[in-house]
């Protein structure tokens, strides 16, 4: 928004909204998404085992879990499409490409880990997976938010 004053009326101005500012959006949108999703889960999970009998627990938490795969699978491609649009477009990115390696390298690794939580045997197991990827969408978003304060 561009405002400009004159001596007796302001005006507003909107630009329209340009291709990148889009790419942009998309981006922040699609990962603060996954980022939701995963926060409300490692604050859900544990309330519900204190809530519920663990066989209850397990049919819920499969039950939210396919219905949020479906989430992932929008969110995580097009995190890792505009993603890539952006590294190639912004400056930032282009100063500080280690940066944008960084956070294609935290993508394919949550990636991995979200593929290998659905195989994995044990609860244990699956809570660690949840937390590292937590721990990763983490790290990638400061880096995002590193890379934006260097622009």
């Amino acid at each position: 928004m561009i405002v400009a004053a004159g001596p007796a009326t302001a005006r507003v101005y909107w630009r329209s909204m340009g291709t990148w500012a889009i790419v942009r959006f998309l981006h922040v949108a699609a990962a603060a998404i996954w980022l939701g999703m995963q926060v409300a889960l490692f604050v859900l999970v544990p309330a519900l085992r204190r809530m519920l009998p663990p066989e209850r627990v397990r049919e819920v938490v499969r039950a939210a879990g396919m219905r949020l795969a479906i989430v992932a699978a929008v969110a995580l491609p097009i995190i890792a499409i505009t993603g890539v649009a952006l590294g190639r477009h912004e400056e930032a990115a282009a100063a500080h490409p280690g940066v944008v390696h960084l956070k294609q390298a935290l993508l394919v690794a949550v990636v991995a880990i979200l593929v290998g939580h659905g195989l994995v045997p044990g609860r244990r197991a699956r809570i660690a997976a949840s937390v590292l990827m937590l721990v990763l969408t983490l790290a990638a978003v400061y880096a995002g938010a590193w890379l934006t304060a260097a622009g």
